[in-house]
């Protein structure tokens, strides 16, 4: 018997079944992420904005944070302990919160290196946060410039990490900055006489020290130890000052220092010497207080020569030989020498004394001897007049008077008359009679024939006054040739030397050349 199939509930495919299951996931999905977009937005809801103020740089953030501090920490910061922290108003929407961040310094100092965190604006600061003191000696270098204890520190640089090119404000580093202490070392210095100080120096030797720290080491003076001895932390320095004196010797003042005690002592140690009568004030064997003057006055004494020129006579001699009116000289003569021989004593070089010791002729003077002619022999000349023989002619100065211009009161006897008597007019001429003897007949070119008849107070030497009257008078005055007419006087009546007078200058001689004179 074939049995019929079991009745029961209908039974879906498995296809129909999976369509279901994923709608009911992706509806459990949705209902999840519209919870978290709803759990989001109430989130950012309920966030505020603060304005984060860093070094100067501002950014506006939203935040939840309960503080400034946690903000900062929120955004990878978290706060130095020098890093300077204020907000303005409270905190919550629309705070304004500002940090001045602390910068990292190396110092380096007394061997070692450290970071310190400051914001310090100058160098004094910044050794206060560092806890460093330093002696008066002590040099401070910024980077590899010295600098001194109030100069300002360069204003710190913040930029972005290695690799970033931009960066917010709070994720930036600060620029390196190295300060540098070079120590000074304590010595002390000890004078003599108990004077005594402690220097700081970085100086190599003792010579350094001294001058680094003012004190003065002058020519003379002493160090112990040397000054080119090295330095030594805490040594010990004596110094043996020198004791200022001043040479004036020679004409130079000496600027010196001395150990010695006494002042020849000092003398010699200056190297100037002191010889013979030479006088030393202080003397030689007094002590010598500081800032002395020592003058010493140089003595010498030498002999000295003095020559005198002693005149010689000149004389003057005829020679018989010789023709008028010519000379030479028969002996030139020699001045003779008188020496004189002093003792002249000399204080520093300068004369103050002289004494005559002895003098003596040396050379005995020999006189001069001028021969002068005498030989008189007639010479002939042709005049416009007709020929002459005379024997002496004499350049003498002419001039011419009349009876009206002799200066002769015509009231008086002799008026119009010469000297000898002649009736004064042409042809009788006025002479000095040493020079011309009275009467003498002589020729002067241009005047014509005279006669020497007169004299006068203004004739002189080698002056001629022509006579004229005064109908023909002639103005004269000029230098002209005399000619003295043979015969001469006796020997004893001639004037062999004729003086060398008068010198005027005179006018041209319009009668110059009329008379030829035979050689």
């Amino acid at each position: 018997m074939q049995s019929s199939p079991t009745l029961s509930s209908p039974v879906r495919p498995a296809s129909s079944r999976l369509p279901r299951r994923q709608a009911l996931a992706l509806l459990a999905g949705a209902l999840f992420l519209l919870l978290a977009l709803a759990g989001l937005w109430r989130w950012r809801a309920a966030a505020f904005p603060v304005i984060v103020e860093i070094d100067g740089q501002q950014a506006r953030v939203l935040t939840h944070a309960a503080s400034p501090e946690a903000l900062l920490h929120s955004l990878g910061y978290d706060l130095h302990p020098k890093d300077a922290l204020t907000t303005t108003g409270a905190w919550g929407p629309n705070a304004r919160m500002m940090v001045q961040r602390a910068r990292p310094v190396q110092v380096l100092a007394d061997g070692g290196s450290r970071v310190v965190w400051t914001r310090a604006e100058t160098v004094a600061e910044l050794l206060d946060d560092a806890a460093i003191a330093l002696s008066p000696a002590d040099e401070i270098l910024l980077g590899n410039e010295a600098t001194g204890r109030d100069a300002p520190l360069p204003p710190a640089q913040w930029t972005p990490p290695p690799g970033r090119r931009t960066t917010r404000p709070w994720e930036q580093v600060a620029t390196p900055l190295t300060v540098t202490i070079l120590r000074a070392r304590p010595v002390h210095v000890v004078e003599e006489g108990g004077v005594a100080r402690t220097i700081w120096t970085r100086a190599n030797t003792v010579a350094e020290a001294l001058a680094e720290n003012g004190v003065p080491v002058h020519e003379g003076d002493e160090a112990l130890p040397g000054l080119n001895a090295a330095i030594q932390p805490g040594m010990r320095i004596v110094l043996r000052r020198a004791t200022p004196i001043t040479i004036v010797v020679d004409g130079r003042t000496i600027q010196a220092r001395t150990h010695e005690k006494t002042v020849g002592d000092a003398l010699r140690a200056a190297g100037v010497l002191v010889m013979g009568e030479d006088q030393v004030h202080p003397p030689l064997d007094a002590e010598l207080p500081p800032h002395s003057v020592i003058r010493i006055t140089r003595i010498a004494e030498n002999l000295a020569y003095e020559e005198e020129l002693l005149p010689f006579e000149t004389v003057w001699e005829p020679d018989d030989d010789l023709p008028i009116d010519t000379r030479r000289v028969g002996s030139p003569g020699r001045p003779g020498v008188l020496r004189r021989r002093y003792r002249v004593r000399y204080e520093d070089g300068q004369e103050v004394s002289r004494e005559l010791e002895d003098e003596w002729v040396a050379q005995e003077s020999e006189r001069k001897v001028i021969l002068y002619g005498r030989k008189i022999t007639p010479r002939t000349a042709m005049t416009p007049d007709g020929p002459i023989t005379y024997w002496r002619k004499i350049r003498a100065y002419t001039t011419s008077y009349s009876p009206s211009r002799s200066g002769t009161d015509p009231s008086l006897p002799w008026y119009g008359h010469t000297r000898l008597g002649f009736k004064a007019g042409k042809g009788v001429v006025g002479v000095d009679p040493s020079v011309i003897n009275m009467s003498q007949k002589l020729y002067v070119p241009g005047y014509g024939f005279a006669i020497a008849g007169d004299t006068g107070s203004g004739l002189s030497g080698r002056h001629v006054d022509l006579g004229f009257s005064d109908a023909d008078y002639e103005s004269w005055h000029w230098w002209s040739d005399v000619y003295l007419l043979w015969p001469p006087p006796p020997d004893y009546a001639i004037n062999w030397v004729l003086p060398d007078w008068p010198r005027y200058k005179g006018s041209r001689n319009p009668y110059a050349g009329l008379v030829q004179e035979s050689p």
